[in-house]
């Protein structure tokens, strides 16, 4: 990822490394995790009032983080990475606003900020998507999705995932996404309860986030040592 950074724009090198660290892909991933694990043993036990209460909390504790992602990241980070290689300024969502050609230049808006991605929509709320449609392939009265829909729905989130990150601060390459969809094929094997059926898109995307995350984590952590500061004599 460091050689895809270096010949960027500032702007778009800034948003780069906010990611570098594995840290945003870290805190989604985990969430994620920990949702859907909650939901498989929650489809185990449906009448289960503290595993119901438990998913339900899983999941404002994901909704807080997509909302103050990067205020929580900032924190971790101002812990963690920023004293080994210096402090990042959190990207910010691509604004819509596209500047006026027929403007004159004394009333130009200032030059478009190219610290931006598309990470939390493009990449970590797609996963949530999927669980919404797999959900939704349910029929005749039944709680159970349909065979077909994960190995389905985690195709078209493979593809989307390449398609969508390309020229983002964050892209993933063909065979990275391609583990998306491999993945969702493979719980066609697994036999579990009607409910947790839906929670598999949510597995996957954890375990994807997680495994990009902890292995940029890593790298990063070996490249950039903490710096031993030696104490002044009085």
């Amino acid at each position: 990822m460091a050689d895809q950074i270096a010949g960027q724009s500032p702007g778009k090198r800034a948003a780069a490394y906010w990611f570098i660290d594995g840290l945003p892909e870290i805190g989604f991933g985990l969430l994620y995790l920990a949702w859907s694990v909650l939901g498989l043993v929650w489809g185990s036990s449906p009448n289960s009032a503290w595993m119901k209460w438990a998913v339900v909390a899983a999941s404002l504790a994901f909704l807080v983080f997509f909302c103050w992602d990067r205020r929580i990241l900032d924190f971790v980070k101002a812990r963690l990475t920023y004293p080994r290689t210096g402090y990042v300024r959190p990207p910010k969502e691509p604004s819509q606003k596209q500047p006026d050609p027929f403007l004159s230049l004394a009333e130009a808006p200032p030059p478009l900020d190219e610290n931006v991605t598309y990470f939390r929509m493009r990449t970590a709320f797609l996963f949530f998507v999927a669980m919404q449609l797999v959900s939704m392939t349910t029929s005749g009265g039944s709680e159970r999705p349909a065979r077909w829909s994960v190995p389905v729905v985690m195709m078209a989130v493979a593809a989307l995932e390449y398609y969508w990150t390309r020229d983002d601060a964050r892209p993933y390459s063909v065979w990275s996404s391609a583990a998306i969809a491999a993945a969702g094929w493979l719980t066609v094997a697994w036999e579990l309860p009607a409910r947790s059926t839906a929670f598999l898109p949510l597995l996957i995307g954890g375990l994807w986030l997680s495994a990009h995350g902890l292995w940029s984590l890593v790298r990063y952590l070996r490249a950039n040592p903490r710096p031993q500061y030696e104490s002044v004599p009085r």
